[in-house]
């Protein structure tokens, strides 16, 4: 496997692992404080880890970031679509969790505009329009994550809201390197990512020993 595939596929693993990780402390806690914020991240979380292993998992398949074959190009494609779908419901979820923490009741279940009609505008133009959808949900949920703390609604640590500063930080990367067909800015995404993904499993780890703050 080239170098720049294992990079990725070591990456992706280890982010899952985090994000799954991440998951499980953030329903640990919630199950004590009953947070919105924590159930949504929880399964959002969950996603994120499951679709990850599933990206780590077509880089293993194919062995290189350029296929080059008919059957990798459908496996890819497929695969692609699968983790691209996960990841914009994995972060509607956890927008919904801000929003139901914000303005109280319960959201109604909705589905992301961008896969209707996915199959018609092909897997470059639905990743373009999947990290852009993403990029609304995170800015959504930094916006929300503020209003929270400035309103006196949550005592949940400014390191929540700098780990989805990161995330967001991560798909403006995503967004440029599918724009400039560019392996290294992708790879630089990747890292980006994994911190933020860090940075909130030290946040619900903490919260689980002391309590949110």
């Amino acid at each position: 496997m080239p170098s720049g595939s294992l990079i990725v596929f070591a990456l992706n693993i280890l982010s899952a692992f985090v994000a799954l990780l991440t998951s499980y402390y953030a329903y640990r806690v919630n199950r004590v404080v009953a947070s919105a914020v924590l159930g949504a991240m929880s399964i959002g979380f969950m996603l994120l880890g499951i679709g990850l292993v599933a990206d780590a998992a077509t880089v293993l398949f194919t062995g290189h970031l350029v296929v080059e074959t008919y059957a990798d190009r459908v496996f890819v494609l497929f695969a692609t679509f699968t983790y691209l779908t996960i990841q914009m419901v994995a972060y509607l979820v956890i927008a919904l969790g801000y929003a139901r923490a914000t303005y109280g009741g319960e959201p109604k279940p909705v589905v992301p505009a961008v896969l209707v009609g996915a199959a018609a505008i092909g897997l470059y133009g639905y990743t373009l329009l999947s990290y852009f959808v993403a990029l609304i949900l995170l800015g959504f949920v930094i916006f929300q994550g503020f209003l929270l703390r400035s309103g006196g609604k949550s005592r949940f640590s400014g390191t929540v809201m700098l780990s989805f500063v990161l995330i967001l930080v991560a798909h403006l990367v995503f967004l440029a390197s599918v724009l400039a067909l560019s392996g290294g800015l992708y790879l630089v995404g990747i890292g980006v990512q994994f911190l933020g993904f860090l940075s909130l499993l030290v946040f619900v780890v903490r919260s689980e020993v002391v309590g949110p703050r």
